[in-house]
């Protein structure tokens, strides 16, 4: 399949990207790595007028401390680079594991941190050629009125499926969104919109520009789990990331599980979490929050494994990533 026509527009400056995007109000798209872009654009998924190629900011590449213990990663950072980072490896060797579990190292080359957070949700009907797609009524994710995936649903079902957030929102990491006139940053877990049609808040005039992780207290772990098709290299079917702190005493003072690939958003179990902080974890508080981190699990058939399969493995996902945090 052919691209269709755009004006590839290459920028040598923050400023001036972000400028390009704001004139042309929603008919620009960003170029990070172009792994996932390219494919949009040959499905048609994406039809721009212009594309803006971000290669050349050197200002968005580089990692960095922050001065407090924690890690400042710019958006251009390859996953490669970041996974053989020192900083990556030494201080968050769970991040640098769970980018092993991303696609290939040849995807991971080109690929960047910033594309990866800004991935589009996906769903087996609407991640078809146009051809494909012609012989269905347009799913309200293209404009229309249906969904595909689910018989009279109401709403957009489609799915985001990026390893690398729920790590990240597990470990409190945060984004900077930055335009031509401003700049924000939030909570990485507040980057997600919970909406299928849409996956993030960014505006056509944004970017984002930076991922800021705190650094790791003394008693804290973290693991990611991921369940797949092929073990070598697809998108995640479920995933699940976990984070928790014991004090010396080795009671959970705090913990974090973190969803994906289960919904329009990276999805925090909050219930899950309140059965583990306070007690020191044992397997029949393990296999309790596995029950609970299912039960708020709520997958359905836009993807290509059984929904009633993803669910019941997420139970399997989140008990594996408690396990191995807590070295049981």
């Amino acid at each position: 399949m052919e691209l269709p026509e755009f004006e590839l527009v290459q920028p040598q400056s923050l400023q001036d990207a972000c400028a390009i995007l704001g004139k042309h109000k929603g008919k620009a798209i960003p170029l990070a790595g172009g792994t996932a872009l390219m494919v949009a654009l040959r499905y048609r998924l994406r039809k721009p007028a212009v594309v803006v190629g971000l290669k050349g900011l050197a200002a968005l590449d580089y990692i960095s401390g922050n001065g407090s213990g924690g890690l400042v990663i710019g958006s251009m950072v390859t996953l490669e680079t970041l996974q053989k980072s020192p900083s990556v490896l030494n201080g968050y060797a769970p991040l640098a594991q769970a980018l092993q579990h991303v696609a290939t190292q040849s995807v991971r080359n080109k690929a960047t941190i910033g594309g990866n957070l800004c991935l589009d949700n996906r769903c087996m009907y609407y991640n078809q050629s146009e051809f494909w797609r012609s012989g269905q009524k347009t799913c309200f994710k293209l404009g229309g009125t249906v969904c595909h995936a689910v018989g009279k649903g109401r709403r957009c079902q489609a799915v985001y499926q990026g390893d690398l957030a729920p790590v990240l929102i597990a470990m409190g990491a945060e984004v900077k969104i930055v335009s031509a006139r401003s700049e924000r940053t939030i909570p990485l877990a507040k980057f997600f919109t919970g909406k299928g049609e849409k996956s993030n808040v960014l505006k056509p005039n944004e970017l984002l520009v930076e991922i800021r992780i705190p650094g790791l207290a003394e008693g804290t772990a973290c693991a990611y789990e991921k369940l797949r098709v092929r073990e070598g290299m697809d998108f995640p079917m479920a995933g699940a990331a976990v984070m928790v702190k014991r004090n010396r005493s080795g009671i959970i003072e705090k913990a974090k599980i973190v969803l994906g690939a289960v919904g329009p958003s990276p999805k925090e179990v909050e219930k899950a979490e309140e059965l583990l902080e306070g007690n020191k974890p044992t397997d029949n508080l393990l296999q309790r929050v596995s029950r609970e981190a299912m039960d708020g699990a709520t997958p359905v058939g836009n993807l290509a494994m059984n929904a009633g399969y993803r669910k019941k493995m997420v139970g399997v996902l989140v008990k594996r990533a408690l396990s191995r945090a807590l070295g049981m």
